[in-house]
């Protein structure tokens, strides 16, 4: 029994039913027939889906992948990560310089009031006190720091969940054969799958963040990290391009590289020891050299055990920022800082 007929009987039992018209039955018919093939369609299959990932012990930044189709990438396909890494380097500045105004105006208001503290801030527990008192002598720089470390490591538990991998593959890798290309580009630097990789990064930021401190603060320390980390996965992407090597990488050695070659570009007397051999100390001029050297070689030499292009492109935006990049990115922020501040002293803005 069709339904036009079900639809005559019901016209025979009930003359307050609505009967549609043979136009708007036929229009009907077909809207169900599309619903039920887009039903048992199969979802489109893209050319870089990544349908299988080869974890190796051998390299700490970079893995195996096989795509659903061969992949290559033209230089001109570059061009949408380029000026992604230039919005993400904007729009850094442009949030750390309003971070920090709005952290100067709150301080001038508490002056202003009197500093009065209307909330208790004492902590329950000898244990939390400790905690609270602890993290509040902490350098705003090395708070800025430890919320780093916190995110790597829940990114690298996400990591060990099997039915996340593909996913984590996708979003927190970089790769420029992949669909996904710009946004990995910045989780990528706080993506990592090993854990000693992931212990040695966040204890070496963590023993030049008091330097960042001294060097920069916090707000701009954030917005050189972040800028140094896309712009260190673009230039992996630039190399792998270049060689048709599409293995993805991740870790936040590029940024990490920034700011050790800012802070030894500023300091070069300072002296630096190895973690694993501290009797054994350098000048830090003489360790931003040997490094520079060993990327470059990497780099020529196509060493794949180390991302030597991320490497290296964090060493020199760390020195080019140290030198002058400062002057340009964060000496700058005036003018916006005047706009900023004519929306705020707007009526009704608090």
């Amino acid at each position: 029994m069709n339904c036009l007929r079900v639809l005559r009987i019901s016209q025979q039992s009930s003359t307050n039913c609505y009967i549609p018209s043979q136009q708007q039955y036929r229009a009907f018919k077909r809207l169900i027939e599309n619903e039920s093939k887009k039903i048992g369609r199969k979802p489109k299959q893209k050319k870089g889906d990544v349908v299988e990932a080869n974890f190796e012990p051998s390299s700490l930044e970079h893995f195996q992948v096989r795509f659903r189709e061969d992949v290559k990438v033209p230089l001109r396909k570059l061009f949408k990560p380029f000026a992604f890494a230039c919005v993400v380097t904007g729009s850094s500045f442009a949030g750390a310089a309003i971070w920090q105004y709005e952290g100067m105006r709150s301080k001038a208001i508490s002056r202003a009031l009197g500093q009065f503290n209307f909330f208790n801030t004492e902590k329950a527990g000898e244990f939390r006190q400790q905690i609270h008192q602890w993290f509040s002598g902490l350098l705003g720089t090395q708070k800025v720091v430890l919320g780093i470390v916190a995110l790597n490591v829940g990114v690298f538990a996400l990591w060990r969940l099997p039915f996340m991998q593909m996913f984590m593959v996708k979003w927190f890798s970089a790769n420029p054969a992949a669909n996904a290309v710009c946004i990995p580009m910045v989780l990528s630097t706080f993506s990592h799958y090993s854990l000693w990789h992931l212990a040695v990064n966040m204890y070496v930021l963590w023993t030049f963040s008091h330097s960042m401190e001294r060097l920069f603060g916090k707000e701009q320390f954030l917005a050189m990290y972040m800028s140094a980390g896309v712009w260190s996965s673009f230039s992996s992407h630039l190399l792998k391009v270049l060689t048709s090597k599409y293995n993805p990488s991740l870790g936040a050695s590029g940024a990490i590289m920034a700011v050790l070659g800012s802070t030894c570009f500023q300091y070069p007397d300072a002296r630096l020891a190895i973690v694993f051999l501290p009797f054994f100390t350098f000048s830090a001029g003489t360790a931003l050299k040997v490094l520079i050297g060993i990327e470059s070689l990497g780099v020529v030499m196509r060493w794949a055990f180390f991302d030597h292009a991320a490497h290296l492109s964090g060493l020199l935006f760390g020195c080019y920022y140290a030198g002058d990049g400062y002057k340009r990115l964060w000496g700058n922020r005036i003018k916006m800082l005047e706009k900023w501040h004519e929306f705020r002293e707007k009526p009704g803005k608090v």
